[in-house]
């Protein structure tokens, strides 16, 4: 069985709260709702972190993370940076312009790992 948004998403919700990156403005009947891209959190140090929740990758957890890149980790991939415009809200900014580190987490051993490692 796969590792998935899905799956991610709570731990992350319980770790970090909700989310900080909520539409701003009426866009669409959208007002405070859940951006379609990326969902957005800090840790308890002020770090982003954001998950990939475009409709293409609900079958994998993608994140960024703030630089530096984590050390060596089993079930972690370092991936091609990815530029995405709901990460330039003030809340991610330090993922956007492909500044964020774009990782795979392949289980949800290897997930709460890097989720220790980053917090």
């Amino acid at each position: 069985m796969s590792f998935r948004v899905l799956d991610a998403l709570p731990a992350l919700v319980h770790r970090f709260g909700e989310t900080v990156n909520k539409v701003p403005d009426d866009r669409n009947g959208r007002l405070g709702l859940e951006n379609k891209k990326v969902m957005g959190f800090k840790t308890g140090g002020g770090k982003a972190i954001g998950l990939d929740v475009y409709p293409a990758n609900l079958d994998c957890v993608r994140l960024w993370i703030e630089p530096p890149a984590p050390p060596p980790m089993a079930g972690i991939i370092l991936l091609e940076p990815k530029k995405c415009a709901d990460l330039r809200r003030r809340e991610l900014s330090a993922l956007a312009d492909a500044k964020g580190i774009y990782i795979e987490a392949k289980s949800r051993t290897a997930f709460e790992a890097l989720l220790e490692w980053y917090s």
